[in-house]
């Protein structure tokens, strides 16, 4: 038996024309509009709690702005206290060489690795050469460069070292401190910044380095560390004055050119890579910023990082900051590989003459080019530099196997001068401080506390500096103490020659044992006393030998073990927060679209059309509807960041963690959105159904829909997207779910199983129709209205009971249907344009 029928208001009476039925009086109307206000009372409960979530986003959003604008001021404030110890240095010797900055975060690698080729190429798919015989090596902890004209091949041949030429053959044989190595094992120590700038255009430059740095650091890491190394990067990077600017778009403009060319590169370094490619790092900058870069990427270099790049026509001053120089003619074969130093002699060698103020580098590419002509060969031509080059270097092998030196060339460059000691360094100092401890010391008790520390800094730099620059130098000199002795102060300035922080040291050899908070040693006493951590905090001094040492290290020793499924999926979440509370834009625009749709609908059944709460076709219109519209929303989830995920992808990024994260985000959305349509319509046409009842189709509607958005955004390009997606809907929901046609598919068993298993309106309409009809029993006058009705009892009650398709399967046909969508859409995600994920 069905339940009796409440009574309607006014608005919902569609049988009969508003001018012929009977006007209720006041009070049966409020009584009406009571009834509904008290059956779906739940609406505003759940509009209520909505409101609560949206409000508690805003509360996380607000306190992760105001720690992100926190550790900004704390870089300000670090980045000072280490310009005012730079003073004291001038100030009590000013002839001592100190570093201009000292990692925190970053240490120097305990191994290093050196790159060897031999007789390297590559032979494309079509059968063609486009690298030929390229051998020779880079040393480890040195900053290369590739250059060439156009058509040598450089590009080609960086592809090839790091395994992403998927196009073609690799020929010859690549070596990774002397071990023969398939450039795919390099993935787990290697870092790739593409020509292209690549970011994530809504976050900010501090948070795109800070989720490097959690997602592919060490899992060992701690809070402070992951701190300091993302301050590391932006110092170097010398980016930290915008760290709080969102990057931005073409379209939202944001940080400049340049500065997004700092972080493209920062997202490698956040990394430590142990090998860095960039291709062209320096394309669309000015000089001056094309040097910067290359200055920042050598002091990476110091800390055992072997960075190789291709880099285009640089000005000479740039030229020479690298260390090894491998110039390929067209062809894709070598022409020269030595230091930056040596090429200009190596050519006028050959008989070529450098005409007075060109730029070396530009002529470099002249004589490769065959546009400058040889003083001793009249007929030269540009291949010929290939043999020219291949006998040198025969000739260098006999001279180092006659000399019973392994490699002249290094022999040259590792000549120095002699340097003082650091012990030397430290002498001087304390004599220095002796003759003026008194000065400093105004209180006489051998210590100087937080008071003379201010005294003197204000002295040395002519400025007074705050309490809190303070506080953190005598953290620095003294740890957990409230003075500083006169060893600590000499100890810690002498310190400033280091690439790493002295303090950062001692910590880490208290968290190890070596030291403690109350017997703390010299640095010098510690590199003594423990090899092993001679290693881990050696200088630049014993950085080569560390390189020659590990020359039989596995690759996997220098691979660190990078968080699993669950630590990246929640690193992975709570960056798609940030980023899906910054779309409020976008968002704001699809949910005005969506309530606009309900009010149109609503006015158009209810007031205009008249047509019958339980009418088929009106819930078509709603089902496709919002089925359209959410597609099309879902396909930004995947579509609109593609460049970056195969980036992640091909730096180790777990692709089922970035998967279930977007997912799980989105659902928000979805929900959010289903929401706000389905009451808007349920509260303007108020039919005779509860809202929870009302609402269950939609829900299942929209998750099927979400998941043809997800689908279609993963197999197709973004720019096509849309239009896929207003075809898929169309058919699927408008054609093929059609109650006036559905009856015919049905009749036909291959066409019911083929509609029943793409189609969302066949399943929704049926759900929101049997659930109408159980509860307003319709027995209408109309004879149209009757017909109609006859043709819904017939699809969906008699064929729905002979074939057993009740609300319950609909529910599962819905669910399989969003499930399966969802498993293609990962499929799609992880296997679709697997080149560009190496």
């Amino acid at each position: 038996a069905r339940p009796a029928p409440l009574p309607l208001p006014v608005c919902a009476l569609r049988d009969t024309p508003l001018s012929l039925a009977k006007m209720p009086s006041h009070t049966s109307m409020d009584h009406t509009w009571k009834d509904f206000w008290g059956a779906n009372a739940s609406v505003l409960i759940v509009a209520a709690i909505v409101i609560l979530m949206l409000v508690a986003v805003f509360v996380v959003d607000r306190r992760w702005r105001k720690q992100q604008t926190k550790l900004e001021k704390v870089t300000g404030m670090m980045n000072e206290s280490y310009a005012f110890s730079l003073n004291l240095v001038r100030h009590f010797m000013p002839s001592f060489k100190v570093a201009k900055y000292q990692f925190r975060g970053m240490r120097p690698k305990k191994t290093t690795a050196s790159v060897e080729f031999e007789n390297l190429g590559m032979d494309l798919k079509s059968g063609k050469r486009v690298l030929n015989g390229v051998t020779g090596k880079f040393e480890a902890g040195r900053m290369c460069a590739i250059m060439g004209p156009s058509g040598a091949g450089k590009t080609t041949f960086m592809n090839v070292l790091c395994g992403k030429a998927t196009y073609g053959n690799m020929i010859g044989t690549m070596r990774i401190n002397d071990k023969v190595t398939d450039p795919k094992e390099l993935k787990g120590f290697m870092g790739f910044v593409p020509q292209d700038d690549i970011v994530h255009q809504d976050l900010t430059v501090r948070e795109q380095i800070q989720f490097s740095v959690r997602l592919r650091g060490s899992t060992d890491l701690s809070k402070r560390r992951i701190e300091f190394i993302t301050e590391d990067v932006l110092n170097v990077m010398q980016i930290d004055h915008i760290q709080n600017s969102i990057v931005g778009s073409v379209e939202n403009r944001g940080i400049s050119g340049g500065q997004r060319k700092r972080v493209n590169i920062g997202l490698e370094l956040a990394a430590e890579p142990t090998l860095l490619f960039l291709d062209e790092p320096t394309s669309g900058l000015d000089s001056t910023s094309s040097l910067a870069v290359c200055l920042s990427l050598g002091k990476l270099c110091q800390l055992g990082m072997t960075s190789i790049m291709v880099i285009h026509q640089p000005r000479y001053s740039l030229f020479t900051l690298f260390d090894e120089v491998l110039l390929l003619g067209k062809g894709g074969e070598t022409v020269f590989l030595g230091s930056s130093l040596d090429a200009k002699s190596y050519f006028e060698s050959l008989g070529f003459e450098m005409p007075q103020n060109e730029n070396p580098a530009d002529w470099f590419m002249d004589v490769l080019s065959g546009e400058v002509s040889n003083n001793r060969i009249s007929n030269f031509k540009p291949d010929m530099l290939f043999e020219m080059w291949r006998r040198r270097h025969e000739n260098e092998d006999l001279e180092a196997a006659a000399t019973g030196s392994s490699n002249n060339r290094l022999l040259r460059s590792a000549t120095k001068s002699r340097q003082l000691s650091p012990e030397e360094d430290k002498a001087i100092l304390w004599k220095n401080l002796q003759e003026g401890w008194d000065a400093v010391d105004t209180n006489k008790d051998g210590v100087m506390d937080a008071e003379e520390l201010k005294e003197l800094l204000a002295h040395c730099a002519a400025m007074v500096p705050t309490d809190e620059v303070v506080r953190e130098l005598m953290e620095r000199m003294a740890p957990d103490s409230q003075a500083v002795t006169k060893r600590q102060f000499v100890d810690y300035l002498s310190s400033l020659s280091d690439d790493v922080a002295r303090d950062e040291k001692l910590r880490e050899a208290d968290a190890t044992g070596v030291t403690g908070p109350h017997a703390r040693q010299p640095l010098a006493s510690m590199k003594e006393s423990s090899d092993e951590d001679s290693t881990t905090y050696s200088s630049d001094e014993s950085m080569s030998s560390i390189g020659s040492a590990n020359s039989a290290t596995s690759l996997q020793e220098m691979s660190p073990d990078r968080p699993g499924f669950m630590k990246q999926f929640q690193i992975l979440t709570l960056r798609r927060l940030v980023q899906w509370w910054r779309m409020n834009r976008q968002r704001g625009i699809f949910v005005v679209a969506l309530a606009l749709g309900g009010v149109v609908l609503a006015i158009l059944d209810g007031y205009i059309t008249k047509t019958p709460s339980w009418d088929a076709m009106a819930y078509l219109n709603l089902h496709t509807c919002l089925a359209l519209l959410l597609s099309i929303f879902c396909l930004s989830v995947f579509g609109n960041d593609q460049p970056v995920f195969w980036r992640e992808s091909a730096s180790g990024i777990n692709v089922q963690s970035y998967y279930v994260a977007k997912i799980l985000i989105n659902t928000v959305d979805v929900v959010l959105m289903t929401f706000v349509f389905t009451t808007v319509y349920f509260l303007i046409r108020q039919p005779y159904i509860s809202y929870w009842r009302f609402i269950i189709p939609f829900i299942f509607t929209a998750y099927a829909s979400a998941g043809w958005g997800y689908f279609i955004s993963t197999i197709v390009p973004p720019q096509h997207g849309p239009f896929i997606v207003s075809l898929v809907s169309f058919i699927i929901c408008g054609l093929l779910g059609n109650p006036s046609t559905l009856a015919n598919f049905m009749d036909i068993p291959v066409m019911d199983i083929a509609v029943s298993a793409i189609s969302i309106s066949r399943w929704a309409v049926q759900m929101s129709f049997l659930i109408a009809y159980d509860h307003m029993n319709p027995d209408p006058t109309d004879a149209r209205q009757k017909a109609m009705l006859g043709t819904y009892e017939g699809v969906y009650v008699v064929q729905g009971e002979t074939y057993g398709h009740s609300i319950g399967m609909a529910c599962i046909w819905l669910f399989i249907m969003g499930f399966v969508l969802r498993i293609l859409s990962f499929l799609g995600l992880k296997f679709t344009n697997r080149s560009k994920q190496v």
